[in-house]
């Protein structure tokens, strides 16, 4: 009888063990990282299947719609009460719904305290050779605090004759002129 025990439990082991290797093989082998992407922040179920090729990622790095007198980095500055802040405006090759533009503020608060605030904004329109580039409104990547940093409207950039570049609130009007430093 003791023999007949050992047997049924070799056989219920094994079968246990078959069952498991069979789930894993119809799951496939990635089935346990999915959970760790979905718990990484900013990640989701989409984060854990390969992309899909993109036709705006075929043109490579340096490649697409920004006029090259606009890449670069620009500099600018605007002088109120508080003080005088600070602009780096950085303009780097893409193509529509892609980041092009990245604009650092930097300044003081009218408290006695300072900000730092990175926005940043896509390409949303095809520009001519000579541009202008338009640009959607820009969304908050960096705020200290974050309270001084507000996204921003809808903007035209602009190259001048001088070399120049304006940047140009599309809503109220606004400008700001910024010169080369790259």
């Amino acid at each position: 009888m003791t023999r007949r025990w050992a047997l049924i439990t070799t056989i219920t082991v094994l079968t246990v063990a078959l069952a498991f290797v069979v789930v894993q093989l119809v799951r496939g082998p990635d089935s346990g990282k999915e959970q760790a992407v979905k718990e990484q922040p900013g990640a989701g179920p989409a984060a854990s299947k390969p992309a899909e090729s993109d036709p705006a990622d075929d043109k490579g790095d340096g490649d697409g719609s920004i006029p090259a007198g606009y890449l670069g980095t620009w500099s600018g500055a605007i002088d109120n009460a508080a003080g005088r802040s600070t602009r780096e405006l950085v303009i780097q090759q893409g193509t529509v719904g892609r980041t092009v533009l990245s604009l650092t503020a930097d300044g003081p608060l009218d408290n006695g305290g300072s900000y730092h605030c990175v926005f940043e904004a896509i390409l949303t329109a095809e520009p001519s050779p000579d541009g202008p580039v338009k640009v959607g409104p820009s969304t908050v990547a960096v705020g200290e605090p974050m309270s001084s940093c507000t996204a921003g409207r809808p903007t035209t950039l602009t190259l001048l004759p001088d070399g120049s570049l304006r940047r140009e609130n599309a809503d109220s009007g606004e400008q700001l002129t910024y010169t080369k430093s790259d």
